[in-house]
C-alpha cells in the first residue's frame, strides 16, 4: 500500500468537488455492489479511498 501524502489527498478532494463527482471519483449516480467500491466481498478487505481513486485516475498523482 503506497503512502498518499496530505497534499495529494487535498488535490484529489478538490478535483472531486470541482468535477461534481461522488466521494470515490465516479459520477454521482454510480451504484456499487455491496454499497462501496472500497470493499472486496471476496476477501472481506477494505481499501483506501485515495488509492482507489488514484488507481482509476493516475493523472491525479502528480497534478497540481
Amino acid at each position: 500500500m503506497a503512502k498518499i501524502d496530505p497534499e495529494a489527498r487535498q488535490r484529489i478532494d478538490r478535483w472531486i468537488k470541482e468535477k461534481g463527482l461522488n466521494p470515490y471519483g465516479d459520477p454521482p449516480d454510480t451504484v456499487y455492489a455491496g454499497g462501496s467500491p472500497l470493499f472486496d466481498m471476496r476477501t472481506g478487505q477494505t481499501r483506501d479511498r485515495y488509492e482507489y481513486i488514484l488507481e482509476r485516475h493516475p493523472e491525479l498523482r502528480h497534478a497540481r
